[in-house]
């Protein structure tokens, strides 16, 4: 049972792709970002300072600013991306989760007792719920001020505990669902011993997939925080009332 616990932890690497690819991304958050709609918000100390609301009118401490053609361009483009990609974090821990629950079904499709993973399935929704507050506190998406930061130290230690007990549970499930079998007279010892070879090789195949998935939308998402911090400082040239803040740096 210990090398289930292994192939979990493996896929604690593999889900926590976005963590890992957090801390070698080059950029920082410097302000609060939130998007309710098509309006985006950018907060400092609790309040909101800088508004872009659905007609992309730009308020700066609640002052509406006059903006020509060009300048208005340059901000559509710039609120437009933000809308499109900041979001894509969250999507990123739904990702995660989602490929917990795949090796979860690889697991419990070898068992007639499904009943023996519901503990598991139970502390991955609870995860997933976890992740989605993170981002969706209050039903509108939020992008916290030093968001990588905090990815790296507290939600990555949260994470890292979380998989542990999904691995530790998945082991007690699989030993108990295994133990059953062979009380029924359903598997011998050396049976057991081919079908979880078999399913480790399975699991191990499955999550080295799902690995190299998270890892390449994770490099995309960096590459997408690095094109906002570019336009952001595209548009600040053409509208400087924004620069007092700023949300994005490289």
């Amino acid at each position: 049972m210990k090398k289930l616990v292994l192939a979990f932890t493996v896929l604690a690497a593999s889900v926590s792709a976005a963590t890992v690819q957090a801390k070698s991304c080059p950029v920082d958050v410097q302000h609060e970002v939130r998007i309710a709609g098509d309006q985006v918000s950018v907060y400092e100390a609790g309040q909101p300072k800088l508004l872009i609301d659905e007609n992309n009118n730009v308020f700066v401490n609640g002052k509406q600013l006059d903006l020509n053609d060009m300048q208005q361009r340059a901000l559509n483009v710039y609120s437009e991306s933000v809308k499109e990609n900041l979001p894509k974090m969250a999507d990123l821990a739904k990702d995660g989760v989602g490929v917990a629950n795949d090796v979860l079904d690889e697991v419990s499709a070898d068992f007639d007792s499904k009943e023996s993973f519901a503990k598991v399935q139970s502390l991955i929704d609870e995860y997933a719920a976890k992740a989605n507050d993170k981002f969706y506190p209050e039903g509108e998406f939020v992008m916290p001020k030093d968001l990588f930061d905090e990815m790296d130290t507290s939600w990555k230690a949260e994470f890292e505990q979380a998989l542990k007990h999904v691995s530790m549970e998945s082991a007690s499930a699989m030993f108990a669902a295994l133990s059953a079998e062979m009380k029924d007279g359903d598997l011998s010892f050396s049976e057991l011993q081919t079908k979880f070879s078999d399913l480790k090789a399975r699991l191990e195949a499955r999550i080295r997939s799902r690995s190299s998935e998270m890892a390449v939308k994770a490099n995309d998402l960096c590459d997408s925080m690095k094109g906002l911090a570019q336009e952001e400082q595209e548009v600040q040239k053409v509208i400087p009332e924004l620069k007092d803040y700023q949300v994005f740096e490289i």
